[in-house]
């Protein structure tokens, strides 16, 4: 989690290289679902699913180690974060026209407010801020 920021911890998840995001997926909305007064058609809701999908996935894909997923609730934000051991920054970059991959970053960087890497002794996290009908009242710690 961001030093820099107030945030409650909603969702904490390791997981194994190669591992799906869906059951993460399904964890974070259960978790955002029940933490707060959301329906499950709150397109913000959308939108941190897919980030956690991307964020996942470029472990699977670009590292060989096991990841961390960090879900936590902000005034007006989630927090996405996942780090893995690899000390590689993602690389943006513009994707091949003729390869359904590449474009993980950029639709990373559409969907969130901000986005990130923090690096550490241990490899990095890349994080991403997504707007949300956050307020304090849901930032109680259960």
């Amino acid at each position: 989690m961001r030093e820099d920021v107030f945030a409650v911890e909603l969702l904490r998840h390791r997981f194994r290289n190669g591992e799906r995001a869906m059951p993460m997926r399904h964890s974070a909305r259960d978790a955002l679902h029940r933490r707060m007064s959301v329906g499950p058609d709150v397109e913000w809701v959308d939108d941190v699913l897919i980030v956690i999908s991307e964020l996942v996935q470029n472990v699977s894909e670009h590292t060989t180690g096991p990841g961390e997923l960090v879900v936590s609730l902000e005034l007006g934000a989630v927090l996405v974060e996942v780090g893995d051991a690899s000390t590689v920054a993602p690389n943006l970059h513009d994707p091949a026209t003729d390869h359904a991959g590449g474009r993980g970053l950029l639709l990373l960087g559409r969907i969130s407010r901000r986005w990130g890497v923090r690096f550490c002794p241990t490899g990095k996290t890349v994080w991403a801020e997504l707007a949300a009908g956050v307020d304090s009242r849901h930032l109680t710690v259960a």
